[in-house]
Order: structure tokens, then C-alpha cells, then sequence
């Protein structure tokens, strides 16, 4: 067993043990989420570098007499302290590395670490209206990570695209909770019972080609597509129902960040 090693990481929390000693949270791209312990005093060189949402390169020693996992190095590559000046970019950062966590990292450890630092040096360079965007992009990309992506382009019961000529742009579809799939609204309104309807959830046309949009695009040319308040309320919605029912559990950071988020 290699004792000694380096990773790329992201600090994702930091929590007092003793004076001296802190255990810290790592998002790594070798082991996916890892936890170690940071020795040293306030005044150490560590301290000054190991800081919340720091990210770059880690050296670790692993002591496997005492399973423990100590840090050695760490060389910060990327800041984000615009995250500690903005209260959705913090809240932000904390759901997606909480998502990481109770997912185990979708069991993707690099995909999961690029997802995750390149949402987030992205919002890092970006202001508020832009990260609340690009928050509903990763986690839909993360979705797909997880394997539980439903297919925004076509009806699922009759299989019309959704992005063909006879749906306009401001059309209705709907999002079928129970299925984890989208419909068209002849489909929905053939429906014969009303209380099929319970698990369904209205989403404009709008929404649906822009989730599609960042299925299929490359980042930056999704980045120049607009959609209105009320298409992001409903993808949010709809994202956040479809993440606790698949990690089977309330996410804290939605729970705590309501009006934030």
C-alpha cells in the first residue's frame, strides 16, 4: 500500500479538534470524498492554506496502523472567497459538494471532481443572476452522472420531439414524478383519470429545450442561451424534487437555504 501520495482536491469543510489539530473534508479526484487531519497551530504554514473551497494539488500520508490520513502539502491553485461575500454562491457551493457526499460521487470520482471544481471556478467568475443559471446546468449534468436523467427531448408516451415545429417555444409539457419522464400536453390532457395527474408537474417548452440544449451543447455555447424566471423556477423545481428522491434523502443545504437557493 502506497502510504505516501498527491491528489488533486478541493477543501470542501474544516472542523476544530483539538488547538492544534483540525479534521478535514476533501473532494478528491483519485478517492472521490476523504477524510483527514490537519496538524499544527494557527500560526503553521498548512493553516494559512488550508481554507474552505481552496482547491489544487495535495500531498497525503496514509497510516494504515493507525487509519489515519494526515496532510503533508498543499499547493492552492484556485480561490473562491467570493463565495464567503455572496450568500448563494455559498449555499451553492455547500449543495454540491453535499450532493458528492451522500452520493458517494455518483461512483465516477474524476467526473465527479471535474463537475464539481469547474462549477465552481466558474461561479467564481461570475455574478449572482449567472451562478443561480449554472447551478441548475451542473446539477442537471450530475443528474446524468447519477444515471437518472429523464429525456427532455421527446414525449414519452407518444414520442414527439419535443424540439419539432408543432411545440412552440411558449408551449406547455409536463414532468411526470412517478416515471421520472416529460410529456406533451395532448398526452396529459388524454390522461383518464385526475388522480393520475398528482405526480405531474407543469413545464414550459422553454425549459425543455434548454435542458436538451445542455445535454447535447458544449458549456459555452450553453452559457449564451437566456430562459426567464419562470422557466428557472420550474427546471429548479423539478431538479431539486428529482435529487432527493433518488439520493432517498433531504438535502440540508435545500432545507436551510430556502429563499436562497
Amino acid at each position: 500500500m502506497q502510504r505516501s501520495y498527491s491528489t488533486s482536491a478541493l477543501i470542501v469543510s474544516i472542523k476544530e479538534q483539538t488547538e492544534k489539530n483540525c479534521s478535514v473534508t476533501l473532494l478528491t479526484e483519485k478517492s472521490g470524498i476523504v477524510y483527514v487531519t490537519l496538524y499544527g497551530g494557527h500560526k503553521s504554514r498548512l493553516r494559512s492554506l488550508i481554507n474552505q473551497w481552496n482547491s489544487g494539488t495535495i500531498w497525503l500520508y496514509t497510516n494504515p496502523e493507525k487509519n489515519q490520513t494526515k496532510i503533508n502539502d498543499f499547493e492552492v491553485k484556485n480561490y473562491h472567497s467570493s463565495f464567503t461575500e455572496n450568500l448563494f454562491k455559498l449555499f451553492a457551493a455547500n449543495l454540491v459538494c453535499e450532493i458528492a457526499i451522500k452520493t458517494k460521487c455518483a461512483g465516477s470520482f474524476q467526473k465527479c471532481f471535474k463537475l464539481i471544481t469547474g462549477f465552481l471556478d466558474g461561479m467564481e467568475l461570475c455574478n449572482e443572476e449567472q451562478a443561480k443559471v449554472g447551478l441548475i446546468r451542473f446539477l442537471w449534468r450530475y443528474i446524468e452522472l447519477m444515471g437518472v436523467l429523464p429525456d427532455a427531448s421527446c414525449c414519452s408516451d407518444c414520442g414527439k420531439s419535443f424540439l419539432s415545429r408543432q411545440f412552440t417555444v411558449h408551449g406547455i409539457s409536463y414532468y411526470n414524478n412517478f416515471t421520472n419522464s416529460f410529456i406533451c400536453s395532448d398526452c396529459y390532457n388524454n390522461l383518464d383519470s385526475e388522480g393520475k395527474k398528482l405526480n405531474f408537474f407543469k413545464i414550459k417548452q422553454e425549459a425543455l429545450i434548454y435542458l436538451s440544449a445542455v445535454s447535447v451543447l458544449q458549456p459555452a455555447e450553453v452559457r449564451k442561451l437566456q430562459i426567464d424566471k419562470e422557466a428557472y423556477d420550474q427546471i429548479k423545481q423539478i431538479i431539486f424534487i428529482l435529487l432527493e428522491k433518488n439520493i432517498e434523502s433531504k438535502l440540508n443545504s435545500i432545507e436551510t437555504g430556502v429563499g436562497i437557493l
